[in-house]
């Protein structure tokens, strides 16, 4: 697939705040959909207006666009009621952001961490749902699909409880390989096996097997074949963002996306 055509097909991950004071002019040039990240304070940086401006920029350059939710010191599932209560609030509002720019998802973590909550996991897991519940419904009447993204959970369990619990289409997986690698002790198999049927949205980025480094795709040790023939072969086509942190590694992660969806294609 050549490098023009894929772009109009793909997401490359930019927090707001570069979004608009850095890298607006050249998004607009290099016609790159930005999967917009929410998580650099933008939330209480910036007004209502700003966001509808730079919204206003994008639709009118022709540019779709995917979100990603704050996910620093939040956890759906939180133990303490106040943080539970602080994780719903921003999420809420980053459901109202998005009916501004109508992304085609937004991208949350669970905040589960094994080392914090394995203790408490069941009660983990009902505070999750029922934070989930009210999202979810925001989610449907907004028609923009809510997408869990795998981080530190060791298995895909908690993600297939959720789903069981909550078989709403506005929830759906977000598969981040470089996630899997590095923190899960369950290979990808598993994870498509338990989570596959709700996938819908793909996070791509590299690393060299020990840290969560966001490299551009090719300069580390993950299988993307692997992971591309899966999702050939179970014939997914989902939403596909880079998420690596370099700006100069978009231009390398888009030539190595483009080979592998010449071997794999996921479109028509």
């Amino acid at each position: 697939m050549d490098i023009e055509t894929l772009k109009t097909k793909v997401f490359v991950s930019c927090p707001y705040s570069l979004l608009v004071t850095t890298y607006l002019d050249r998004i607009r040039i290099e016609r790159l959909q930005p999967e917009i990240s929410l998580n650099d304070g933008s939330l209480d940086r910036y007004t209502l207006r700003s966001f509808a401006e730079t919204a206003r920029i994008l639709a009118e350059e022709g540019l779709s666009c995917t979100f990603h939710a704050p996910f620093l010191d939040l956890s759906l599932g939180a133990i303490d009621p106040k943080v539970r209560r602080v994780t719903r609030d921003r999420l809420e509002y980053t459901f109202e952001i998005a009916r501004i720019f109508g992304p085609r998802s937004v991208v949350c973590h669970t905040g589960f961490d094994h080392r914090h909550y394995g203790p408490y996991t069941k009660a983990w897991l009902k505070n999750a749902v029922q934070t989930l519940l009210p999202l979810t419904e925001q989610a449907s009447s907004a028609d923009i699909p809510i997408m869990l993204e795998n981080v530190f959970e060791l298995d895909p369990s908690i993600h297939a409880e959720i789903f069981t619990q909550i078989p709403s289409p506005h929830l759906g997986f977000c598969l981040d390989l470089g996630h899997q690698t590095v923190f899960s002790r369950s290979d990808l198999a598993t994870w498509m096996n338990a989570c596959g049927r709700r996938l819908g949205h793909v996070h791509l980025h590299d690393n060299r097997g020990e840290w969560d480094e966001h490299l551009a795709l090719g300069s580390g040790i993950l299988d993307f074949d692997a992971l591309f023939s899966r999702l050939k072969e179970d014939g997914l086509s989902p939403i596909l963002t880079i998420e690596a942190h370099r700006s100069e590694d978009i231009l390398p992660s888009l030539v190595a996306l483009s080979g592998l969806l010449d071997r794999y294609p996921l479109w028509p």
